[in-house]
């Protein structure tokens, strides 16, 4: 949970929370139960103990939750479009379509990332009308969906925790706008979560592939444990403890970590579908797994592309005295982050 102010025109961090939630999430889902009885109770906790004030909220559903995919079509005007990609739409949604959330929009050079509204839990797609008309014979439209029952969980959240639902997007936007913001640039997000690995390539700030794997920190964890016949606990401290078990010297493998290359390779293979790859300006890693120690050379050299642990901090000014903490733990507060500054976006 991150609150974010502006001062200067410029989003300074004000105040920020966390915790941990043993067994929220089964099977790459929030188990109901949780979602209606245990979480609110630790919202709220962390709202008052941390003091935040602002009435308002921007909540993000996990990228496994949702569905983010590039869509062409021939050029046409806004409602043959709108028509198009409802039909299209049909053969990547497997449900009826009532039964979602949907959002799209031209993507081009000066096209701008739409977030998933909650507003009334209506359909919704729109398109810029200021973007700029593409000259191509194709255009191409990026197609944002999510069901409505889980934008419903989220409404009655915010109302169990006494605030007000501004914006719900899918957390890959949220990543996009923390760890990317504005630099122009080809790249590729890869956040290792506790279980899902979510996979984000990006070119110029819009995301042009979005792919998730059942593969996360737990998993590393286990390998820790379990090559070191140690306990959890004392694995996932060792795991962010500084030692580095991928250097040449250690006798610990990693399958996981190599299964998430691995699709890396296949997002980008899929993605230019063998014609001459655009040179990706680096890979960044996010999540709490991104502070094992190696990970980033592990994967530069796996992959031959430069890639740095993310910075969701870069973005915002926040009280230096705080420099140790936030450092320790800025790398899992990107999606939080991401989300406070699409309100300071809006405002």
């Amino acid at each position: 949970m991150v609150e974010l102010k502006i001062d200067g025109n410029k989003p300074v961090l004000t105040n920020y929370a966390w915790a941990f939630v043993e067994g929220l999430v089964r099977d790459n889902d929030l188990k109901a139960a949780y979602f209606e009885t245990v979480l609110p109770q630790y919202l709220k906790r962390m709202i008052k103990e941390s003091k935040m004030t602002n009435a308002n909220v921007c909540f993000s559903i996990p990228a496994f939750g949702g569905l983010i995919t590039l869509i062409e079509f021939p050029k046409m005007d806004k409602n043959d479009l709108d028509q198009a990609v409802r039909f299209e739409a049909h053969k990547y949604i497997p449900i009826a379509l009532e039964e979602v959330v949907l959002s799209w929009d031209i993507i081009n050079k000066q096209a701008s990332i739409k977030t998933l509204l909650a507003q009334n839990s209506a359909a919704a797609g729109a398109v810029d009308n200021k973007t700029e008309k593409n000259d191509a014979e194709r255009m191409q439209v990026l197609l944002v969906a999510a069901p409505k029952n889980k934008v419903i969980r989220y409404e009655r959240l915010a109302s169990e925790i006494g605030r007000s639902l501004k914006t719900i997007e899918i957390e890959s936007f949220s990543l996009v706008r923390s760890l990317i913001g504005n630099d122009q640039g080809n790249f590729i997000i890869i956040d290792i979560g506790a279980r899902v690995c979510n996979i984000i390539l990006v070119e110029k700030g819009i995301i042009k592939a979005n792919r998730n794997i059942d593969a996360g920190g737990k998993d590393i964890t286990k390998t820790i444990a379990k090559s070191m016949n140690i306990d959890a606990e004392r694995a996932d401290k060792l795991k962010v403890s500084g030692k580095n078990f991928l250097d040449s010297e250690s006798n610990v493998s990693f399958p996981i970590v190599d299964l998430i290359i691995g699709e890396v390779a296949r997002v980008l293979s899929s993605y230019y579908k063998g014609e001459s790859k655009t040179a990706l300006d680096g890979i960044i890693l996010s999540g709490g797994t991104a502070a094992l120690s190696g990970l980033d050379e592990y994967f530069s050299r796996a992959l031959n592309v430069k890639t740095t642990v993310g910075n969701p901090l870069s973005r915002i000014e926040y009280d230096k005295k705080l420099e140790t903490r936030v450092r320790e733990i800025g790398g899992q507060f990107s999606v939080a982050i991401g989300l406070a500054l699409s309100g300071i976006e809006d405002h």
